[in-house]
C-alpha cells in the first residue's frame, strides 16, 4: 500500500495575508513570505484586472520585465511602493487594510481580491 503524505490544515492565524497602505505600500506578511518563497525573491510587476478588482503580483529575479519593481526585505515581511498604481486605477486606502493572498497554480502570480477597497470618483485618468 502506498503512503499518503499529511498535509495540516493552515490554522487561521497563518494564512498569507498583504497589508496594504494609503501611502501605497503593498506589505506580505510572514505567512506570505514563508508560503510563496518570497525572501528569495527581488523584483515584481504588477497588473489589475478592473472587473473583478483583483491585484496581481508578477514575483521574478529579473529587470526584463516592463514596469519591474525592486522589492524590500524587513525582517520577516516583503514590501513594494507604488502609488502611481493606486492612481492610475483609482483605489483609494484610507487606512491601512489586511487582504488575503492566494497563489495562481498555472502562472504563480499572487491575488489579492481588493473588492472592498473604494474607486475614487470623478474621470479617470488619460491614458499615455
Amino acid at each position: 500500500m502506498p503512503f499518503e503524505r499529511f498535509v495540516p490544515p493552515q490554522a487561521a492565524g497563518t494564512r498569507p495575508r498583504a497589508t496594504i497602505r494609503p501611502s501605497g505600500l503593498i506589505s506580505f506578511d510572514a505567512a506570505s513570505v514563508a508560503a510563496f518563497g518570497l525572501d528569495s525573491i527581488k523584483y515584481a510587476v504588477l497588473f489589475f484586472d478592473k472587473t473583478r478588482k483583483i491585484i496581481g503580483v508578477k514575483i521574478s529575479n529579473s529587470t526584463d520585465e516592463e514596469g519591474v519593481l525592486q522589492l524590500s526585505k524587513r525582517r520577516r515581511s516583503v514590501s513594494l511602493k507604488s502609488p502611481q498604481f493606486f492612481h492610475q486605477y483609482g483605489l483609494t486606502v484610507d487606512e491601512s487594510q489586511r487582504f488575503e493572498v492566494t497563489r495562481d497554480p498555472a502562472d504563480g502570480m499572487l491575488f489579492i481580491n481588493v473588492k472592498d477597497v473604494k474607486r475614487r470618483r470623478g474621470r479617470r485618468p488619460k491614458k499615455a
